[in-house]
């Protein structure tokens, strides 16, 4: 080390003039450049860097002491404004939250992991992870509080988002369990009220009404069972070119239905729009907004119904980037009631929200909407003030023109019929006898079994005969997927329809289906199904051999 020493003496001009010699010591006898900080200085600089916020606080609720951390959880903008501010009004969300935390603690000698809502300067609510001791003297009175305050806002969220996903698997897997006995039952009244209307005279106009309040009531719980579904992420839209206004059209009659007769119900526009969607989600959404509709008008009011056609340009996907730019079919439902406020307007698609009292609304409506809108790739918008009614827009993507081309109108279109020979494997004897009775209405040659060991003995003893096999996916002994693999091991050609009562998604994460072999939701129409048999039958035929060779 280098020693210095200074010295005086007079220089040319008779001023003093001081001077340093140096000279260094031994290595081994070098000392510091600087002296060693206080302990006091080490445990400032420890507090100081810090990353969670430490404070010291009196019985009343003063900052005694805080670190920089502390200032910056809080959005102060310096420690001296942070210890004017009182704990219990300034920081904590609910001014009583912290005289419960004292009585709760103050017996016990450290505590840890206390998690409390404060709030920021600016209002900003924060999730804070208390721990620390209470200080006491003497006489074991508590004198101050010394704490560890770390910000878990950012955890917090996170675990909500987990227990969220967790809540609706487990609502997921409660439905996808109930819906398939759920479904067998609405598929045996569906098929048998459709059999049962084909058949009656058009002047039996009380009993045809009746029997459609039925089918009405099958849709509904068809409707409510597929929403949990949909809501849970456990179904497959079915999306296809879909005459939109025809649809709209066909279930006013059901919404008519739902809505009091103080609502009139108004089609705008009944123009034909081909769009590409899920026919049954369509209808789904148009049941939600009626229901909402009706409730919002207790005294009745009207309910409007339009659609047309717009473009969504690069300068509105600029804005909205989560939008492709294309030509849309914007569907339209207005109602004049009570409207919203900004505050519910800002929560309407949060799940399980909902203005309704205890008991009367699930809160799933317009969480189910949205997520079923942006399953199509479309968009909702939501306008409404209070006493000024609500208007939902719903943008769905416009079909191409090919796939517009093949779209009938459906009272034109007459259900096909066939000849062919169609095992039905179907462990529930109430649906294997309406499978049979409809397909035999349709001219088919049905052969019945109760379960997949039953189904491939009729398919051996009838073999050549048989040109189609539907099978159910679970059923006793041999489920639909173990009938598929024998057939195909034994190289059978024949073409096979799967069907159940749980979803879709289900089916295919347990099951472990070949996605290319056709599937049949239940419950299932009358015209749906005839007409997906006929699909699948004629795409299967081979092309008769030429008469003048190969």
């Amino acid at each position: 080390m280098v020693m210095r020493r200074t010295t005086a003496s007079k220089g040319i001009s008779g001023h003093t003039v001081r001077t340093t010699d140096s000279w260094s010591e031994p290595a081994g006898r070098r000392k510091p450049l600087t002296a060693p900080r206080s302990a006091d200085d080490s445990y400032r600089s420890l507090i100081d860097g810090a990353l969670h916020g430490i404070y010291r606080s009196s019985v009343t609720g003063k900052f005694l002491t805080v670190n920089p951390a502390m200032v910056r959880m809080l959005g102060y903008g310096s420690a001296q404004e942070l210890l004017g501010v009182d704990m219990a009004h300034d920081v904590y969300a609910d001014a009583g939250v912290r005289a419960q935390l004292i009585k709760q603690y103050c017996g016990a000698e450290r505590f840890a992991g206390v998690e409390v809502q404060w709030k920021r300067k600016d209002g900003t609510p924060i999730a804070v992870h208390l721990s620390g001791r209470a200080v006491r003297n003497t006489l074991g009175e508590v004198e101050c509080f010394e704490m560890v305050a770390e910000d878990v806002t950012a955890r917090s969220r996170l675990e909500a988002q987990l227990r969220q996903a967790q809540k609706m698997e487990a609502v997921g897997q409660l439905t996808a369990g109930i819906a398939h006995d759920l479904n067998n039952i609405l598929t045996v009244a569906s098929v048998n009220t459709d059999f049962v209307l084909s058949l009656l005279p058009p002047e039996l106009r009380q009993l045809r009404g009746d029997l459609e309040e039925l089918q009405t009531a099958v849709r509904r719980g068809t409707a409510m069972i597929k929403k949990l579904l949909a809501f849970s992420r456990r179904d497959v839209l079915q999306l296809g070119a879909l005459d939109l206004g025809q649809l709209i059209s066909e279930t006013t009659s059901m919404l008519r239905r739902i809505v009091p007769e103080t609502v009139a119900v108004e089609l705008a526009s009944q123009e034909s729009v081909v769009v590409q969607a899920d026919p049954t989600a369509v209808e789904q959404i148009l049941l939600n907004l009626a229901t909402n509709a009706r409730d919002a008008m207790p005294n009745g009011g009207v309910l409007r119904i339009a659609i047309q056609c717009t473009v969504l340009d690069e300068g509105y996907h600029g804005t909205h980037p989560w939008v492709l730019p294309g030509r849309y079919a914007c569907m339209t439902v207005s109602d004049t009631g009570t409207g919203m406020d900004a505050a519910t307007r800002e929560r309407v698609f949060e799940p399980f929200f909902t203005t309704k009292p205890r008991g009367a609304g699930s809160g799933l409506g317009m969480a189910m909407i949205y997520g079923l809108v942006k399953q199509h790739g479309g968009l909702v918008h939501v306008y409404s003030e209070p006493g000024q009614g609500t208007t939902v827009k719903i943008y769905f993507p416009l079909a191409t023109h090919s796939e517009a081309a093949g779209v009938h109108p459906e009272a034109a279109r007459v259900l096909p019929r066939g000849t062919e020979t169609i095992l039905v494997a179907e462990d529930e004897a109430s649906i294997r006898r309406a499978t049979r009775r409809m397909l035999e209405q349709y001219g088919y040659t049905v052969l019945l079994a109760a379960d997949g060991e039953e189904a491939l003995e009729l398919f051996r003893a009838h073999e050549g005969e048989i040109d189609l096999v539907i099978t159910d996916l679970v059923m006793p002994k041999l489920g639909g997927r173990q009938v598929y693999d024998t057939l195909r091991r034994e190289e059978k050609s024949v073409p096979v329809v799967f069907t159940s009562g749980y979803s879709e998604r289900d089916v295919q994460g347990s099951v472990h289906v070949d996605p290319d072999v056709p599937f049949v939701h239940k419950p299932w129409t009358v015209a749906e199904f005839v007409v997906r048999i006929r699909q699948v039958l004629d795409g299967c035929r081979r092309p008769s051999p030429s008469p003048l060779g190969p």
